[in-house]
């Protein structure tokens, strides 16, 4: 006798709500990836924020729509791409920070759009944490600043720390502790203005 078992799959339902302007983020995940024997390891994950706004926007992918003839493609391709997500100085800043120590290290992009995605930060955040650090310092490199030093005299330049997390699958020993240096323009006097919008998870 042939017993036929039904197994019903449990579904959640959902409702599907844009946020709020002011609520909606670029999720950026530095991935930190560092050289070993066996090849290239993923060490773990630094994971901010920052809010959309006028000036940090998505206008370079609607550049891109405009041009574009086959709207098809968007479906079968990852959007908005990677190369059309908004960047700015303090990105660089702080992924050359990373890279500064792990050159390898790649950024990853995602979007805060709507009511269930939190849920892309929730499941980044669930593993192994290692406390960190990145100090912000100005960089006084240029070969004529060395020449001038007189025009720094008696000037007061941003040097802010921040403490942040390093997500992994496993704990690395050699990341607990670990400070990042990041180095912004000494010349450039507004080069830390949108740290204030960073928020590091």
């Amino acid at each position: 006798m042939l017993v036929i078992i039904e197994k019903r799959i449990k579904m959640e339902e959902r409702v599907l709500e844009w946020l709020d302007m002011d609520e909606m983020k670029v999720l950026k995940q530095i991935i930190i990836i560092s050289d070993r024997k066996n090849g290239e390891t993923e060490l773990g994950s630094i994971i901010y924020t920052r809010p959309l706004t006028e000036q940090y926007n998505f206008k370079k992918q609607q550049e891109e729509d405009e041009k574009a003839s086959d709207s098809i493609a968007r479906l079968v391709q990852e959007y908005p791409k990677q190369k059309n997500y908004p960047n700015d100085g303090i990105d660089k800043i702080i992924l050359d920070a990373v890279k500064n120590s792990y050159p390898k290290s790649v950024l990853r992009n995602d979007t805060i759009l709507f009511n269930v995605d939190s849920e892309k930060i929730n499941v980044l955040k669930k593993r192994m944490v290692t406390p960190s650090t990145i100090y912000f310092s100005p960089e006084f490199s240029n070969a004529s600043m060395f020449s001038n030093f007189s025009e720094f005299v008696g000037k007061q330049f941003k040097a802010p720390k921040i403490n942040l997390n390093v997500y992994s699958f496993f704990k690395p020993e050699f990341l607990e502790g670990h400070i990042f240096y990041a180095n912004y323009d000494a010349k450039d006097a507004n080069a830390l203005d949108a740290l204030i919008t960073v928020k590091f998870e």
